[in-house]
């Protein structure tokens, strides 16, 4: 009996193995595809991410040179498999125009009255350009702070420099709006470090937010100003102050990284199956390195394991395969939105688009902030959320359920509500059946301590073995799977 997870070159006996998946009793891969299924190790998956994640690319936050040193990394790796470029320049990049911005740390300068406050004792909390002088206040807000300030006091910070002690919600922040600045009073201050932005952000302006040392400021007006206590709000003069400060900006270009595997079949091969992985994260802030080991570095470490396999394996899928590492997806999927709207093939051929997302860890706590839904670590060793695999094309859920019967994950499908939050998304918009895989949230999404060290190998190495066993599913696969489903 010819399998449906396969075309009949794949056919093959129920022989089981257990190898690096996750039970015994798992059907055989075929042999036409051994090859490729067993150059996928837990080995290259440690080689890739400790790279990745590690100190020479301090994050990859994007238009950062940690970024750049992970996508050489990952072009020199589709170099070394003998992928095609689909780049008019021949190169694996696909160029973006990108800004970095900061606050000049030159620039920043503060006087109270006669007493000049140290560079270093201020903070920037958004970028613009602020050169105001202007009576100034200090508005001490308590833990009985109302949500919105009365009309008395929002009228004595009109006009005025408002600096602010204590926690400002919402309703205050409104209050201030009036202002001609806001300078938050903390017990420490960020140093100025380069933020991205897709578009050019020209002069900046508004009205200007920066933060003081609380130390600094006491020195400066002579008296000890104290953290909230028990009073709503109170306003008190500070006397005249200046504030100064400008934005640097600097265009870049920034990249993804795109290679092609190409198809086997001389008519098929202009059809594609694309593979994606967002390569970036947050990158380094004021000195915290943000590593990404699971955002996403996972997902880039499957990307590349999957490219070794397809590439090693002696037989190839009949459609081509396009390798895609985005840029920008921390800040709004920005490299996906850009190669979706310039794509270098033409994506009325590509038949669907598998993402990985966060494939390197056991899943535990609140999943997506929903208090009603707490995962257990001991039960999610086997695990993998497939997002968006029934939206469009429900045969392309069929497909990847046959091949996980030899890799054994148990699925999820409580993971519709990030359907719109990783790459795959841009894809989907213009129709292309997707799946992404995601394994769930853990306290360490967008943390610092997002680490190698916590990373569950065997889960990329597995994720990568399904998506290449998919890839080849649906790079044999006879037409077009059907869009079954109404958006």
């Amino acid at each position: 009996m010819r399998s449906r997870f396969a075309v009949p070159v794949f056919a093959c006996s129920l022989a089981f193995v257990a190898n690096a998946q996750f039970r015994p009793g798992l059907a055989e891969v075929p042999s036409l595809l051994k090859t490729g299924f067993e150059s996928i190790s837990t080995k290259d998956g440690k080689e890739y991410l400790g790279y990745l994640a590690g100190p020479e690319c301090e994050g990859r936050g994007t238009g950062e040179p940690g970024f750049e040193k992970a996508a050489n990394y990952v072009a020199a790796h589709f170099k070394k498999l003998g992928l095609k470029s689909v780049m008019p320049d021949g190169s694996y990049f696909q160029y973006n125009d990108f800004w970095r911005v900061r606050t000049d740390p030159k620039s920043l300068a503060m006087t109270i009255g006669s007493k000049t406050v140290a560079a270093g004792d201020i903070g920037v909390l958004s970028s613009g350009k602020v050169d105001k002088s202007a009576e100034a206040v200090l508005l001490v807000l308590g833990k009985e702070a109302p949500e919105k300030l009365d009309d008395a006091v929002a009228a004595q910070l009109k006009g005025k420099i408002v600096f602010v002690v204590g926690t400002a919600n919402r309703g205050v922040r409104l209050a201030l709006i009036d202002a001609e600045a806001t300078v938050t009073v903390s017990e420490k201050v960020a140093t100025p470090g380069w933020t991205g932005r897709a578009s050019d952000p020209g002069t900046g302006g508004g009205n200007g937010r920066l933060s003081i040392r609380r130390e600094a400021l006491s020195n400066a007006v002579g008296r000890a100003i104290y953290q909230p206590n028990a009073i709503p709000a109170m306003v008190t003069e500070l006397g005249k102050v200046t504030l100064k400060a400008s934005t640097q900006s600097e265009k870049i270009k920034v990249m993804n990284v795109v290679a092609k595997l190409e198809g086997s079949d001389p008519t098929l091969k202009e059809e594609y199956i694309g593979i994606g992985a967002h390569l970036d994260h947050l990158g380094n802030r004021n000195g915290t390195i943000y590593w990404g080991a699971d955002d996403d570095g996972s997902g880039s470490t499957g990307v590349m394991q999957v490219a070794k396999a397809l590439a090693t394996n002696p037989v190839k899928p009949k459609r081509s395969v396009l390798f895609m590492a985005f840029y920008g997806e921390e800040m709004g999927l920005l490299g996906s939105a850009y190669l979706a709207n310039n794509s270098p093939v033409n994506l009325d051929n590509m038949v669907a688009e598998l993402q990985m997302d966060m494939i390197g860890r056991d899943s535990y706590g609140a999943q997506n902030g929903d208090p009603k839904r707490i995962d257990k670590l001991e039960e999610n060793a086997d695990t993998m959320r497939l997002v968006g695999s029934k939206r469009i094309s429900t045969e392309l859920d069929r497909i990847l359920l046959e091949a996980n019967n030899a890799v054994g994950f148990k699925f999820k499908y409580d993971g519709e509500d990030v359907y719109t939050r990783s790459d795959h998304y841009n894809f989907a918009r213009k129709g292309i059946p997707i799946a992404f895989f995601f394994c769930g949230f853990t306290p360490d999404y967008h943390q610092p301590t997002d680490t190698v060290d916590k990373i569950n190998f065997d889960k990329i190495a597995n994720t990568a073995k399904l998506v290449y066993l998919t890839t080849h599913a649906l790079g044999d696969y006879k037409g077009r799977l059907p869009k079954d489903v109404k958006n």
